[in-house]
């Protein structure tokens, strides 16, 4: 359906225009008419098929202007996906007297109560910031038509559900409540059963969970030269917008210091920098002002970056779903996007189960040699010389060119040297083959039992034994153990010992060598997303 054949308001279609749509995406199409209505409806659609317009369109088209209070509430359940829909719902109103506020935490509440109490007509806001202003009777219900939960199964997965029913409670039984989700979990349908009226189910998403535009590919590669592998994948694909996942905070903050330090054009997002910092970082790589973003998943949820060329995943993500939400970044409007994982051994299971989830092969490719990145380097060397001879006025370098007659210098071996000092052509830096081909177990490495405590340790007295709280109930496996303390802690393999898991809590060991790395490392981290602190325990007597 084309905009123009819309039965909305003209000015909100003069905006729709101005920001450039054409035509309405299957869930725009079949959630419009329901909700213009009145009806419940829960909608799922993948990311970045349009939810935002689907929802804003018909209840923009129903405001009524002559009532300056609040009549629409949207959560979501970040700062980000916040501004982001508060700033598109904007835009569709451009031509509109139809104001919206975005209230979150992280700025200052003061100013929020200003704008709503000026009066607004729309609030998007994370649940904490709108139970907050709820409770300060700055928004009020007695208007409100509608209520819309934005990623509604996030919302839930980040442990809102408390506040959702609290603000769900306190709206008006006759209310219209829409939910729209990429998936429709449990804890989604039951919100369904307590909250709405009748709801209609519209699914637009196909069989297919992530886009076939999508290029997949891991690599298997030892951590410590991950940064390595890293800078060679950029070098042969050179993406205009490159997104970098981290499952850290922690290791966000390394990555983005050693790319900086070696020069790209690069900078990070995650939890512990402030609000107006992480705006202005995504606003300059919407604008290509940096071609490079590293950040953590909680980071980057919900933005709208349309032109990104490339995930990707320095850290194997943790959950299925996780993986689905990265790539879906990529790959957009048709156009081709690539998804690149770091994968080290003791995560290849992840990518086996990724791939079952998402019912579709990830291709296992080598890291490009040191001649490969140094030939493309060469190709788009001779490229960009072409094209300077062919577009640019060289005139302006004939001083220059002067100067280097007057010394007598060969302009063969000048061209040489500007190429070197203005390009890394040495292959030195990438002598080494980064592939980490996989292990054979040893004839005579065989463990004793079964399940826990296989690996091996030749000298008990040689390690130290430490408690984390983490166990099978959270579906543990001495891979994640292992893989948690080698990484963050950033020592090899086979430094670490016997791993025992028990139902609630676990035991590894590590050398006695690594205690104060350990301890001071294995603090608040993730691990089948729980955030646990190793803790040394007496050696037994």
């Amino acid at each position: 359906m084309l905009i123009q054949e819309l039965q909305v308001k003209k000015e909100l279609i003069k905006g729709l225009e101005d920001m450039g749509f054409e035509r309405l995406t299957p869930i725009q199409i079949e959630v419009m008419g329901p909700i213009s209505e009145g009806k419940d409806v829960i909608g799922q659609a993948h990311t970045g098929t349009g939810k935002t317009a689907a929802f804003a369109i018909p209840v923009v088209n129903n405001i009524d202007t002559s009532i300056n209070k609040p009549q629409c509430l949207v959560l979501c359940p970040t700062r980000e996906l916040a501004v982001q829909v508060k700033k598109e719902i904007k835009n569709i109103t451009a031509h509109m007297n139809i104001r919206s506020t975005a209230v979150y935490g992280g700025a200052p509440v003061v100013d929020q109560i200003k704008k709503i109490r000026r009066g607004s007509h729309i609030i998007v806001g994370t649940p904490g910031r709108t139970i907050d202003l709820i409770r300060r009777k700055v928004i009020s219900f007695s208007n409100i038509k509608t209520v819309i939960l934005d990623e509604a199964d996030e919302m839930l997965k980040m442990g809102f559900r408390e506040d959702i029913e609290t603000i769900l409670e306190s709206a008006n039984e006759d209310i219209q409540m829409l939910f729209f989700s990429a998936t429709i979990p449990k804890e989604v349908r039951n919100l369904k059963n307590k909250y709405q009226n009748d709801p209609i189910f519209i699914k637009t998403v196909t069989d297919e969970v992530t886009s076939s535009t999508i290029n997949q590919s891991y690599y298997i590669v030892k951590h410590s030269k991950k940064v390595e592998a890293l800078e060679r994948i950029l070098s042969i694909y050179s993406p205009k917008l490159a997104l970098v996942f981290c499952n850290t905070k922690r290791m966000v903050d390394e990555v983005a210091g050693q790319m900086m330090e070696k020069g790209y054009n690069c900078d990070k997002i995650h939890g512990d920098i402030k609000q107006t910092t992480r705006m202005d970082v995504l606003s300059k790589f919407n604008k290509g002002v940096i071609d490079v973003l590293i950040a953590t998943d909680v980071a980057a949820r919900g933005l709208d970056i349309k032109n990104v060329e490339a995930v990707i995943n320095y850290d194997v993500p943790e959950k299925e779903d996780y993986y689905v939400h990265r790539v879906g970044r990529t790959g957009r409007a048709g156009k081709q996007g690539y998804s690149f994982t770091l994968s080290s051994y003791r995560d290849l299971e992840r990518i086996k189960s990724i791939e079952r989830y998402t019912k579709k092969e990830i291709r296992k490719r080598n890291i490009p040699t040191a001649e490969r990145v140094l030939d493309v380097k060469k190709e788009k060397l001779v490229n960009t010389v072409l094209d300077y001879i062919n577009n640019e006025d060289l005139t302006e370098v004939d001083g220059l060119l002067g100067m280097l007659n007057e010394a007598e210098i060969n302009m063969e071996d000048a061209v040489k040297a500007l190429i070197m000092m203005n390009n890394n052509f040495k292959a030195a830096a990438y002598e080494e083959d980064l592939n980490d081909e996989f292990r054979k177990k040893s004839s005579n490495s065989k463990g004793k039992g079964k399940g826990k405590g296989k690996r091996n340790q030749s000298n008990p007295d040689d390690y130290d034994r430490y408690y984390i709280q983490v166990g099978k109930k959270d579906k543990a496996r001495e891979s994640d153990i292992l893989g948690a303390v080698a990484g963050e802690c950033k020592i090899s393999s086979a430094e670490v010992g016997k791993i025992d898991i028990y139902e609630t809590f676990s035991f590894f060991n590590v050398v006695t060598a690594e205690r104060k790395n350990i301890l001071e490392k294995m603090k608040n981290v993730k691990i089948k997303g729980r955030s646990v602190s190793a803790e040394l325990t007496r050696k037994r007597k």
